[in-house]
């Protein structure tokens, strides 16, 4: 056979340019390997001419696999402008061509209403028997059940059929194949013979569940029919991992990335529009907050009854005072924790000893130590759990003694989530066991369904939240986005071309909380109805209704039967006489769909509104400048996809800037309910994106930076709610011809990312709250014993000169003696700290290199990594392309810092007052190094939360004097502990490498092990304590 017929895409030619980064990917893979190869891009970035180019380069007959049809055409469509001849191009699965473009579903249909339903009553069967029945009985309760409520026994069916489908693989890889449609199985056979040589899956984040599954047995077909296919993902972003076994599918298929094209880097080269990313925040309306209330009060009525006396209040105490182990096990206990303290990283962590407690009762009873013993061992077990009790008995019982032994941060209100799952600990713990209480247990069942949480035998487990359902659909948010489009209109009059997505077309709380109906139809009314945007010119589409604003339903006929190719109808929707629906004998909802596009794109409608599953992927219209994300999902494909449909280049305007609005509910302070879904929502979706730094527009940063200033992410993280109108007034919206400029689009980059540290802090504040005590301390300590000294010398002086015996000399020879002894330490220890804390960037400089070596140590960073701080000209952050003073690293070994003279003048010249604001970066140092040593930073000077070990800072000492000193000064004030990273792992040798560095560097410290009686109890004050001063935040960068 011809090499031609062999590799028939080999004489497929591209004519255009390419474009940096995809010659970039085409340089970099190789095509001849046997491993699949994964390739990340985002929308708009040119990832079907990469992947054609790739598969031509292979050679051999390749499949498309695509999610929708559109997609799949797209793909035919380009492949057609390559290809020799038309007929080389097939989307036909019964005549494959040389490459033949399908959908999935065309693939992994099954066979059936349902083939999984003998699988599934299996699984049933087994959990019957489970809960103790023989299989007999199990087997004759199912078809009892069958036969008397078919409709329960169906829905018990269908709810195991999609569990069985996410899992069949694990069971049996071979089945999900024979439950395949007869249709699909016989286009795996006819793929196989045709030869098929590579794969292309498109938007492969789509291979979760069966269908990474099917396609992985095509695979094994076609390796077992003796080829090597090279399967090639693409996609704008990967799913998370947090999809358990569907993810392992989709990894186990596509492995680890092989190249990503950032989202920067496809603006910076002009192939994407500029964008910037903006939040709206909003309060329920009056009638959705007074519903809210009203469950509020019902709740806080329930837990009143329950927590504030009899088995509530001892069910708080029992949580946060959990019983002590016998003390006749301490001993042997204590004698295997000090054996344990020289264990290896690898070894496990040994168990939580008990002290020697005395046996009282009542906490009033006990000694200090006992009561925070208990209460860390509390923590330690469950710290969640813990936390939420402590809240729950500081506001139920806020003279309870207990209450002065809890840390600070658990001294609030509990929060609404806090407050429902303790509800269901009591019940479960309390009720449950009591065959009398059967009726307080169905109360408090009810209670918690009505707040998104099921109660049973089993635990407590979250289902849909009304709280969450109600903000993420509130009618604020439809008002909001009517004054989001009236500016964007102000902004740019007729360019604005709009985007508005929702979730559905229609729904709603079951719980009938909601104020009507919420989705794209009631979204598409408010705007038609409301006097800013009545004069837009928008439509309405989803999967079963097209509909325009009636007063503009005349002259938009005509454009939408000129767009659709056919005659359309238009009549007034059923009690909304402003609004009327577009109908056309024969045609779906994918052309009306396409119609949308074409009218946008010739002015002919200003605002598109529809639904995430029609518009969130796939759709493509340049000419959309404006994207307002209602949607309430949040994982990482799903909202980059959403975001692609912003970002492509318009023709018809070059200089095109794109913005996407979030919309973010936020519950107001008057609320009794303490809940923030929506912000946490917020969170997750800007998890992943790519944006211009709010405050410091010269960064390109990922996450809420790129969305909401400094003082935005501080007012929402104080943990007192904001209000909707004070963040809104913190935003300030720019000129689309600045962001451009921000941009920088055309200019050169290196295309790397970067993950640092941000510090912000008041300048001049002591980082560590015991420094000024422990200064004032050595000071004393040395100016006494240059006292002493003084007083020696001229005591000596004095018998040299004649007027002194022989006493005087031997007293002034011993004090001098004494001063030396005692005193060099102790001023060698304070001029060390005075020198590493004088200045904030220098102290963060040594902590950071004290950080690095204890990560070399533990294998997680390679030798050549050096941290640096980089402090800009004006005493903040330096910026992407600042000058900014660098204070270098060395090894924690030397001596003196290593700091260039420039930087080191600058330092000493200038006195900075107010904010201080500088980086800290890990240089020489692959990107997941400093993602280990960003986020050891962040634990070292974070909130403790549950470390395996506690560094005490201005503590301890390498001289038993400087000890005695810090000690005296610290018995009346509170200590600072530091949270010891657990990338530093649990070696004994190590983390002592780790503090003598840490004394040589900063100060003096002592480690604590928290695994330990004496020890746990530091966790309560180290809680207590709190972090160092001021806010540290992990930033990753694009350059």
């Amino acid at each position: 056979m011809s090499p031609e017929v062999e590799a028939p895409l080999r004489r497929w030619r591209f004519t255009g340019r390419l474009r940096h980064y995809q010659a970039d990917v085409l340089d970099r893979v190789d095509v001849g390997r046997a491993d699949p190869l994964h390739i990340v891009a985002p929308p708009g970035s040119g990832k079907t001419l990469l992947g054609l180019l790739l598969a031509a380069r292979r050679g051999g007959r390749a499949l498309v696999l695509a999610p929708t049809k559109t997609i799949r055409d797209q793909w035919a469509e380009a492949a057609a402008a390559m290809a020799v001849e038309p007929a080389e191009v097939s989307t036909d699965g019964a005549h494959p061509a040389a490459l033949t473009a399908l959908t999935y579903q065309a693939l992994s249909v099954l066979d059936g209403d349902n083939p999984l339903a003998a699988l599934a009553r299996e699984r049933w069967q087994s959990e019957l028997e489970a809960d103790g029945r023989s299989p007999d009985a199990a087997s004759a309760w199912l078809d009892a059940l069958r036969t008397g409520n078919p409709r329960a026994y169906a829905a018990g069916i269908s709810r195991r059929s999609r569990t069985v489908r996410r899992r069949i693989a694990q069971v049996d890889p071979e089945a999900l194949e024979r439950a395949l449609h007869p249709n699909a199985r016989a286009l795996i056979d006819r793929l196989v013979a045709h030869g098929v040589e590579t794969i292309v899956l498109d938007e492969c984040h789509h291979l979760l569940d069966h269908w990474a599954l099917v396609v992985a047995a095509l695979v094994g077909r076609l390796r077992a029919d003796g080829r090597v296919p090279l399967v090639i993902g693409l996609t704008a972003t990967l799913p998370s991992p947090d999809d358990g076994a569907a993810y392992d599918n989709y990894s186990s298929l596509l492995g680890d990335v092989d190249h990503e094209v950032p989202v920067p880097a496809v603006v910076r080269e002009g192939n994407l529009a500029p964008y910037r990313e903006y939040v709206r925040f909003v309060e329920p309306t009056a009638d959705e907050h007074a519903f809210l209330s009203g469950a509020a009060v019902g709740l806080a009525v329930l837990v009143r009854a329950t927590f504030e006396r009899g088995e509530g209040a001892d069910h708080l105490i029992a949580m946060l005072q959990p019983p002590l182990p016998d003390a006749g096990a301490d001993a042997d206990a204590g004698a295997d924790a000090d054996a344990d303290a020289d264990a290896d990283a690898d070894a496990s962590s040994p168990a939580l000893v008990p002290p020697p407690a005395r046996r009282t009762t009542g906490i009033a009873s006990e000694t200090g130590d006992d009561v925070d013993v208990r209460l860390s061992l509390a923590f330690a077990a469950d710290f969640a759990g813990a936390e939420a009790a402590a809240a729950m008995l500081a506001t139920a019982h806020p003279q309870h003694p207990l209450v002065a032994h809890l840390p600070a941060v658990a001294r609030r209100s509990p929060t609404t989530e806090e407050s429902l799952r303790l509800l269901g600990r009591f019940a479960l713990d309390r009720v449950l066991p009591d065959a009398s209480a059967a009726e307080r247990w169905e109360r408090i069942r009810s209670a918690l369904a009505d707040f998104g949480f099921s109660l049973t035998d089993r635990g407590l487990r979250r289902t849909r939240d009304p709280i969450d359902t109600m903000l993420a659909s509130s009618l604020a948010k439809d008002h909001a986005l009517c004054d989001i489009l009236r500016r964007e209109r102000d902004r740019i009059g007729a360019r604005l071309r709009a985007l508005v997505v929702t979730d559905f077309s229609e729904h709603g709380n079951r719980h009938g909380g909601l104020v009507g109906r919420a989705g794209a139809l009631r979204t598409f009314s408010v705007l038609s109805s409301d006097a800013a945007t009545a004069d837009l010119r928008g439509a309405l589409v989803t999967g079963s209704t097209t509909r325009v604003a009636t007063r503009h339903a005349g002259s938009l006929m005509p454009a939408w039967s000129a767009a659709l190719g056919c005659d359309v109808a238009i009549a007034p929707v059923p009690d909304e006489p402003g609004v009327s629906e577009i109908s056309a004998a024969g045609i779906g909802a994918a052309r009306f769909v396409r119609a949308a596009a074409v009218l946008l794109t010739r002015g002919e409608l200003d605002v598109v509104v529809g639904t995430r599953g029609l518009f969130g992927e796939g759709w493509d219209c340049p000419t959309v400048n404006t994207l307002v994300d209602l949607t309430s999902v949040a994982t990482a494909p799903a909202t980059q996809q959403l975001r692609g449909r912003a970002l492509r280049l318009d023709p018809a305007w070059p200089e095109k800037v794109a913005h996407i609005w979030t919309v973010t509910a936020l519950l107001p302070a008057s609320s009794p309910l303490d809940a923030a879904p929506d912000l946490s929502r917020l969170r997750r979706k800007h998890e992943r994106l790519w944006g211009v730094h709010r405050d410091d527009p010269a960064r390109i940063v990922r996450g809420l930076p790129g969305a909401l200033t400094g003082e935005q992410r501080r007012l929402m993280s104080t943990g007192e709610r904001p209000a909707a109108d004070a963040l809104d007034a913190l935003t300030a919206v720019d000129a689309r011809k600045r962001t451009r400029e921000l941009w920088r689009v055309g200019d050169a980059y290196d295309d790397r990312e970067s993950v640092g540290s941000l510090v912000s802090r008041r300048a001049g504040a002591p980082v560590f709250r015991t420094r000024r005590r422990a200064d004032a301390a050595l000071a004393v300590a040395t100016g006494v014993a240059g006292a002493v000294a003084s007083g020696a010398l001229a005591l000596l002086i004095a018998a040299a000169a004649g007027g002194a015996g022989t006493a005087s000399v031997v007293v002034g020879l011993l004090a001098l003696v004494g001063a030396g002894v005692i005193g060099t330490p102790v001023a060698r220890t304070w001029l060390r700290s005075r020198r590493s804390q004088a200045r904030a960037p220098e102290l963060y400089r040594r902590i950071a290199v004290v950080v690095t070596a204890a990560l070399h140590r533990a294998g997680r960073i390679g030798a050549g990594a050096r941290p640096e701080v980089v402090v800009g000209p004006d005493g903040g952050a330096a910026t992407g392309g600042g000058a900014g003073s660098r204070v270098g690293a060395r090894s924690p070994r030397g001596t003196e810092p290593d700091m260039p003279a420039a930087a080191g003048r600058a330092g000493a010249e200038r006195t900075v007052t107010g904010p201080e604001r500088f980086d800290i970066r890990l240089t020489d140092a692959s990107l997941e190094e400093q993602r280990v040593f960003a986020a050891a930073m962040a634990e070292l000077l974070g909130p403790v939360r549950t470390p395996r070990f506690l560094l005490q800072v201005d503590a301890g000492g390498s001289s038993p004097f400087v000890r005695w000193v810090l000690a005296r000064s610290g018995t009346t004030a509170r200590a600072q502990f530091l949270a010891v990273p657990a990338a530093f792992g649990f070696a004994s040798a190590r983390l002592r490498a780790f503090a003598a560095d840490w004394e040589r560097e900063i100060g003096p410290c002592v480690l604590h092990v928290v695994d330990r009686p004496a020890s746990l109890a530091l966790l309560a004050e180290a809680r207590r304590a709190g972090a160092v001063d001021g806010d540290l935040s992990v930033i990753e960068g694009w350059d």
